[in-house]
C-alpha cells in the first residue's frame, strides 16, 4: 500500500508539473505577439513625436521605427510581470503548478531579456549580477535581472525536479 500511495502520489506531482509548465507555454505565446505587435502604441506613456533612438556607431540616431530592442522589452517586461506576479501567489499559497509556470516564465524572461538587451546597439559588459551600458556620456550601472531571474529559476526548476523524483 505505502509503495503504490508513493508511486500514485509522484505521478500526481508530475502531472501538475506538466499543467504548470503548459500553462506558462500558453501565457508566454499569448505574450510574445502582444509584445511584438503595436498594440503597446496605444498605451505609450509619452509622446513620441521625435520618434525613437537607436545606437549606432557611438552615436544615438532618431528613427521614425519602432527599434527591435522596444519589442524585445515589452515582451520581457510583461514576462517580468508574470514571473512576479506567480512567485507573490507562490508566497501566499504554495502550488506546484504556480512554480513550474514560474520556471517557463523565468526562462522566458532570461532570453527576451538578453535579446533586448544585446539589440539596443550600445555596448554591454556584463558582470556578475550586474552589468554596464556605454552610451553617450557616463556608462550607467544596472542590477541585471536577467542573472537574478536565472538563479531563481534553475533554484526552483532543481526543487520541482526533486519533487518529481520523490
Amino acid at each position: 500500500m505505502g509503495s503504490g500511495s508513493a508511486l500514485s502520489n509522484r505521478e500526481d506531482v508530475k502531472a501538475r508539473v506538466r499543467r504548470g509548465f503548459i500553462l506558462g507555454i500558453i501565457i508566454t505565446a499569448l505574450f510574445l505577439p502582444l509584445g511584438l505587435s503595436h498594440f503597446g502604441e496605444a498605451f505609450a506613456l509619452e509622446f513620441r513625436a521625435y520618434g525613437y533612438v537607436v545606437y549606432r556607431s557611438g552615436e544615438v540616431i532618431h528613427v521614425g521605427y519602432l527599434p527591435l530592442y522596444l519589442y524585445m522589452w515589452r515582451v520581457s517586461s510583461l514576462l517580468f510581470l508574470a514571473w512576479i506576479i506567480t512567485y507573490i501567489a507562490y508566497i501566499i499559497k504554495p502550488s506546484i503548478v504556480l512554480d513550474s509556470s514560474g520556471v517557463i516564465y523565468g526562462i522566458s524572461y532570461v532570453i527576451t531579456h538578453y535579446i533586448y538587451l544585446f539589440t539596443i546597439g550600445a555596448p554591454v559588459i556584463v558582470y556578475p549580477l550586474t552589468y554596464v551600458l556605454i552610451t553617450v556620456g557616463k556608462p550607467l550601472l544596472y542590477l541585471d535581472w536577467g542573472q537574478v531571474i536565472a538563479l531563481i529559476t534553475i533554484w526552483r526548476y532543481y526543487s520541482i525536479h526533486r519533487l518529481m523524483r520523490g
